[in-house]
């Protein structure tokens, strides 16, 4: 964005989604950034109903699977980065005028929720007239058919909805699939489908939007 189109949003709807993903092994058949595109995604179709702007997703996690069960192509961040990171740009974006702060992860352990929720914390303590919340894709399911997973069904379906062509389930082996063996959680990603990715993004949507405006009625 040109600064005189971040001008406008501040002066219209000063929220800042700040996506939040990882670099994680999802399987033979995802990208290793899939809780990154996720993430950003949703963020954007939330900013195009609520207003605001999209930050570039900050693929940074920790607690990924590669200490869990040491698979590779992951990059696991201590959580004290992680919170000093969130509290510099939850800062930073309230000097720039920002009155709503979003951090929203596509990446969903206790410690990167607890990571984020610090950092937050300590930027709500220092930047009056702006208000931090932290969120995650699997804190609004209420009325879906589905449920949260890791490189299962479901998260597989929002990699087919947000980036089309970038899932290659032929690369799955062909047997039953494992935590363990194979890094997926949930239900089979053979069974996920660009229309499933976009039902989940519409309960989502219904979900979270009511929660997102009352926050942005505090700031």
């Amino acid at each position: 964005m040109k600064p005189r189109e971040i001008e406008g949003v501040l002066a219209a709807s000063p929220i800042a989604y700040v996506p939040w993903g990882a670099l994680e092994w999802h399987s033979a058949h995802a990208p290793i950034g899939l809780d990154s595109t996720k993430a950003e995604g949703i963020c954007v179709a939330l900013a195009q109903r609520t207003g605001g702007v999209v930050l570039p997703a900050i693929p940074l996690a920790a607690n990924t699977i590669k200490p869990y069960k040491g698979f590779p192509h992951s990059i696991d961040i201590s959580q004290g980065l992680i919170t000093s990171l969130a509290e510099e740009v939850c800062s930073q974006l309230a000097d720039e005028g920002f009155r709503l702060v979003i951090l929203f992860t596509g990446h969903y352990p206790p410690e990167q929720i607890d990571a984020l929720q610090a950092g937050a914390t300590r930027a709500q303590a220092k930047c009056e007239g702006t208000v931090f919340q932290v969120c995650a894709d699997n804190h609004f399911l209420e009325g879906g058919d589905f449920t949260a997973d890791h490189a299962g069904a479901y998260e597989t379906s929002y990699q087919m909805h947000f980036q089309k062509g970038s899932v290659d389930v032929s690369r799955l082996p062909d047997r039953e699939l494992s935590l363990d063996e194979d890094g997926i959680t949930g239900v089979d990603p053979r069974k996920a489908s660009e229309a499933q990715g976009a039902k989940q993004l519409e309960v989502l949507l219904k979900n979270a939007l009511p929660q997102i405006r009352a926050w942005a009625k505090q700031g």
